[in-house]
């Protein structure tokens, strides 16, 4: 569908939402007021509320435009639909969310915020992560069925890979004073990946 707004109000409403994404980011959703927004965007508050007549509406324009950037490249699409080996999939989904957390860290910001001081947003969060996380667990659960891993609860299979990557990254900074992996380099892939995969390994049959 065709945007019939002028291009002035598209880039208006644009650097706005960049502007909102920044602050919320950095400073959470209650402690950002519209006037800060505006001025970083270079305009007034009275033109802020014709775009975003609520603040919560601009908290989730920022964080719709974020989550809108973190898509499956088009090779792991095609790895999970074909169903191939965990060994290949799993290192794909590691470097997915590595990629995620490096190239889009205002994102990770926003997510806390969201969590902690607006619930209405986890129906954006979900409109736009839950078909990945459906994509998975369905890859986890037919690999589950056919031996290729353990059986684990699919969603517990999803979250461990994800949560492993994501937990070493949020808390890696507060409990190590010398991080001993590059988060974005082959080492921490490598390292995640035997992580995942050791925890998926089908148990040895029970001798007879």
């Amino acid at each position: 569908m065709l945007d019939k707004r002028s291009p002035k109000k598209i880039v208006t409403e644009a650097c706005i939402v960049e502007a909102a994404a920044q602050l919320f980011a950095r400073h959470g959703f209650t402690a950002t007021t519209t006037r800060e927004i505006a001025q970083l965007a270079n305009l007034n508050e009275v033109t802020l509320f014709r775009y975003f007549p609520r603040k919560p509406d601009l908290f989730l324009a920022a964080l719709e435009l974020h989550l809108g950037r973190i898509k499956l490249s088009r090779e792991l699409q095609m790895c999970l639909a074909e169903d191939d080996d965990p060994a290949v999939v799993v290192p794909q989904i590691v470097a997915f969310v590595l990629n995620a957390l490096v190239m889009h860290p205002e994102l990770k910001h926003l997510l806390h915020v969201a969590g902690l001081e607006l619930p209405e947003a986890n129906k954006t969060i979900r409109n736009h992560l839950g078909p990945i996380f459906d994509v998975l667990c369905a890859y986890f659960k037919r690999s589950a069925a056919k031996g290729a891993i353990g059986y684990i609860e699919p969603s517990l299979a999803t979250f461990g890979c994800i949560g492993a990557v994501a937990a070493h990254q949020i808390f890696r900074g507060l409990f190590l004073s010398e991080p001993s992996i590059n988060l974005d380099s082959q080492e921490a892939i490598a390292s995640y990946v035997r992580l995942c995969l050791y925890g998926m390994v089908p148990a040895p049959a029970s001798p007879t």
